[in-house]
């Protein structure tokens, strides 16, 4: 009679136990509380390199502008307002009412005149052609031609590029006429002004500040421990300011957003120690 070939069996697999489960998931989760914190500082560090580049791209539009501009900065209606809100001053469009289309902004320049200066004749015999205002006139005069220039990729706040993107169209090349609505960007400019109702030059104000991140209020801030700063000398700096978040409105139905808080902070941004010389500080 043939033997039967005995057959070998295998050991049952043992399944993990709970206590080894909950060791591995231990373990994985301090693996990533020690990596996230390097990621993140590494995609801040990345979203700071994007913002300071667009911030020189800025200035080198500033810089083709003021060639052709007596060495001055793009105008901002804004600034014509005897009490102006600065927080407005990220605006790169707003639509003409009809004043402005009637006297251009020769006339409005003439009647910030609080403290008996009228600007020089190259801004003030300049017509308003069209809504673009401050750091819009760079896309408008085809100077900067790529609308994401004006703004940061870490913007997590009320205006970003995707809102505006149909918006954006130099004047005579809208598909659909202007846009009948206020165009933000998510930087913030200084406007063309001093409080002196001087206009700042180039060359002789370099160290001023003229661009940061957004100011308008906590969500337009684009990072959280400082600003990145463009002077008008073209230099692009990292301002380190734990203490601007704090600063900064959250705007809630129950509290609007405050002209004269923000105003204080913006003043604050734009002068000492950031500046050597005080820019919105109000001196006569």
């Amino acid at each position: 009679m043939a033997q039967q070939p005995t057959r070998s069996v295998s050991p049952p697999r043992r399944a993990f136990s709970l206590v080894e489960l909950m060791v591995v998931v231990a373990v994985i989760s301090i693996l990533l509380g020690l990596l996230m914190p390097g990621l993140a500082r590494v995609r801040e560090t990345t979203y700071r390199m994007l913002s300071a580049s667009n911030q020189r791209s800025l200035g080198q539009g500033f810089t083709l502008w003021a060639g052709s501009h007596d060495g001055k900065l793009p105008p901002s209606r804004l600034l014509f307002d005897s009490s102006p809100d600065l927080s407005e001053l990220m605006r790169v469009y707003a639509p003409l009412d009809e004043e402005e289309r009637a006297s251009g902004v020769g006339a409005n320049a003439a009647a910030i005149k609080p403290k008996g200066q009228t600007p020089p004749g190259h801004l003030a015999a300049a017509p308003l052609l069209h809504g673009w205002d401050g750091l819009g006139h760079l896309f408008a005069s085809g100077l900067i031609p790529e609308p994401t220039t004006f703004y940061s990729p870490a913007h997590w706040g009320d205006h970003p590029f995707e809102r505006y993107e149909n918006d954006w169209a130099r004047p005579g090349e809208e598909e659909s006429g202007p846009p009948d609505h206020v165009v933000y960007c998510n930087y913030h400019y200084s406007g063309h002004l001093d409080p002196r109702g001087r206009l700042v030059s180039l060359e002789r104000d370099a160290s001023k500040i003229i661009v940061t991140d957004g100011l308008r209020r906590q969500s337009d801030v684009i990072h959280r421990d400082g600003i990145n700063i463009l002077r008008a000398g073209g230099s692009v700096e990292w301002k380190s300011d734990p203490t601007l978040m704090p600063k900064l409105h959250v705007e809630t139905a129950a509290s609007p957003l405050s002209i004269s808080r923000q105003n204080g902070v913006i003043r604050e941004i734009f002068t000492d120690p950031w500046n050597n010389i005080g820019y919105w500080d109000g001196s006569p």
